[in-house]
């Protein structure tokens, strides 16, 4: 068996035409114990460094200026000696006709980009590894051939797909125990087989017997060409199987074709699950209502009026406000407030889901309906029916799709991609943006009949400097929040660390503020919060220094003597800035050297 060092040992090359792709991809490799990584972002120095660096597998994008990625798998071949090249394709296309196409160009396995599960992505790496590095011994040595095929044959029962091989004349060479097991082939392979025998014996195992006969019968008819479909198979539990054919080749001579079936009813199950612990979640989750959003300014006193008056109406509602103020806290108090909190909640961020996959999103697909639909799938729409759908940063929203939301506010039904029926949906929308969509309505990038449909209730989250007299509840929550476990020492924040923190105009809002009071929990080593330990953004801005203590509010005989009054401005100051000399001279805009000298006079100690 390969050990874990000779598979972290192999050598790996990554051809991708954007820098930041083969940085991100080599930091993950690294990270997971691959020490020898090539990488270049000029499809056409991939064929120099193979000759030098001989990579046991290679990642490499389809769609690259110069050099596309099948003329890169096709150089590659033709320099491959062991007649074997794992590439792992990285592409964003996601339609059919491309991954055919980069099969025939020698193709092992696809990735999508950008890379989210790249737990997924290792495994799929190893498992082609482990083919790979044991064609690198047989090609070492001759001897120990059937050995080697031993261990060839044990990975590829290892992998799960049901794996089987004819040679060019339609003959069944190679067929692994998946298979074996998927078809309950039994006694059957002990002699010669033919792939029409084989069509044959498991023929009627399928759904749909004559469909499966002619579309098997029809992907050996041209060698050089690469399939994929779905088939279902009989049987007391639903089965579907995502069926690859692709050549087998040595150069650019076919040897035989590959028929692979991978089990597609766990995605199948998985996406069901999903849709479930989605309602689940929005069942259990703690129902947030007004409380649960820290405020007593004027200003939030306002927004609560208006979140009242919505929250017993199904209008749509428009969440506006900055980057970091609360958006979907606010939604999610609406609805947990309204008739339909006994409803799902489901949060949708429209700048976050790539264009081509947001319609699907939304509205959910039908089997079949692109490559990878192995099944249907309820949208966001569909899971949220009787609750409501929150769509968030839906200024980012394609003008086209805008179209589509809007048919579906107003008839209130919605169809799956690739499908024809209309589904009913009843939703209460809610959405949120931090783009002003009266001016992009008026630049043409969003629709103004859509706009005026969800725009029936505007509800504006104020920025935090236009609520300071929050900030300190806001400061308290989010230090008990972070102190609750125990394990850090800071309980309060000091004077000059609020006031820094109130003077502050946080152009990220209460994310900002939040982070902040993280940081200042993770620094601070005493039992409060001192300036020093505030990012250093709310310690370059001076102070604004208006002690209570030094106004006088008596007669002549309250008068302050200026020697006071600039001592507890000295003390002031030292306190706003944590005892900070350079901040407090630099605050009080005097030297280092005279506030020496006036700390000296007064009898302040420097550490006091």
């Amino acid at each position: 068996m390969l050990t874990p060092e000779e598979i972290l040992g192999a050598r790996i090359l990554i051809v991708d035409d954007e820098p930041d792709i083969v940085e991100v991809l080599t930091f993950r490799l690294a990270a997971e114990g691959y020490v020898n990584i090539r990488g270049t972002s000029e499809p056409k120095e991939a064929v120099a460094i193979y000759r030098d660096f001989r990579p046991d597998l290679v990642f490499c994008d389809l769609r690259m200026p110069g050099m596309d990625g099948y003329q890169v798998m096709d150089a590659l071949s033709a320099e491959e000696a062991t007649g074997y090249l794992p590439v792992l394709v990285m592409t964003a296309a996601g339609d059919r006709d491309s991954r055919l196409k980069a099969f025939g160009h020698g193709a092992k396995d696809f990735i999508t980009k950008p890379l989210v599960d790249f737990e997924e992505v290792a495994v799929r790496m190893r498992n082609l590894l482990q083919v790979r590095l044991l064609y690198n011994r047989l090609a070492e040595t001759n001897t120990g051939l059937r050995h080697v095929t031993k261990r060839l044959e044990a990975v590829l029962d290892a992998t799960g797909d049901a794996i089987a091989m004819y040679d060019n004349e339609e003959r069944l060479v190679f067929a692994n125990q998946p298979y074996h097991d998927v078809f309950d082939m039994g006694d059957f392979l002990d002699e010669p087989r033919t792939a029409q025998d084989v069509r044959a014996y498991i023929r009627d195992r399928f759904q749909e017997a004559e469909m499966f006969a002619a579309s098997d019968e029809a992907i050996f008819s041209d060698p050089t060409s690469a399939l994929e479909d779905v088939v279902e198979l009989r049987g007391p539990g639903r089965r579907l199987f995502y069926r690859v054919k692709a050549p087998v080749k040595e150069g650019a001579e076919v040897l035989g074709q590959l028929v692979l079936y991978r089990d597609a009813s766990k995605d199948a199950e998985i996406e069901e699950a999903k849709a479930e612990v989605l309602r689940l979640r929005s069942v259990l989750e703690e129902e947030p209502g007004f409380e649960s959003i820290i405020g007593r300014s004027t200003a939030m006193r306002e927004m609560f009026v208006l979140m009242t008056q919505a929250q017993d109406s199904d209008i749509a509602v428009l969440v506006h406000g900055e980057s970091g103020t609360g958006k979907e806290l606010v939604a999610r108090a609406v609805h947990y407030q309204s008739k339909r909190s006994k409803g799902p909640f489901v949060a949708v961020n429209a700048a976050a889901i790539p264009d081509m996959l947001i319609e699907s999103e939304l509205f959910g697909h039908e089997r079949g309906a692109f490559t990878g639909a192995t099944d249907k799938r309820a949208g966001r729409f569909e899971q949220a029916h009787g609750g409501t759908i929150f769509l968030d940063e839906i200024g980012e929203m394609d003008i086209q799709l805008q179209t589509k939301l809007l048919r579906v506010l107003q008839e209130r039904e919605i169809s799956r991609v690739g499908g024809t029926a209309s589904i009913p949906v009843d939703v209460r929308v809610i959405v949120a943006t931090n783009h002003d969509l009266e001016a992009a309505v008026s630049a043409g990038s969003f629709r103004e009949d859509l706009f005026y449909r969800v725009a029936a209730f505007p509800v504006r989250v104020p920025p935090l400097r236009d609520r300071r007299d929050d900030i300190p509840l806001l400061v308290d929550h989010f230090l008990t929040k972070f102190t609750e476990n125990g394990d850090r020492p800071a309980r309060s924040v000091s004077p000059g660390a609020l006031q820094r923190l109130v003077d502050h105009d946080w152009p990220g809002n209460v994310r900002e503020l939040e982070n902040a009071i993280q940081r200042a929990v993770l620094l601070e080593q005493s039992a409060v919060v001192q300036a020093g330990s505030l990012p250093a953004a709310l310690l370059s801005e001076r102070p604004r220094l208006v002690p209570e203590a030094m106004v006088a509010t008596g007669g002549p005989e309250d008068i302050i003597p200026l020697d006071e009054l600039e001592r507890r401005g000295i003390m002031a100051a030292l306190e706003a800035t944590g005892s900070n000399v350079t901040q407090t001279s630099h605050a009080l805009g005097i030297n280092r050297a005279t506030l020496y000298r006036k700390l000296k006079r007064y009898g302040i100690a420097e550490d006091s």
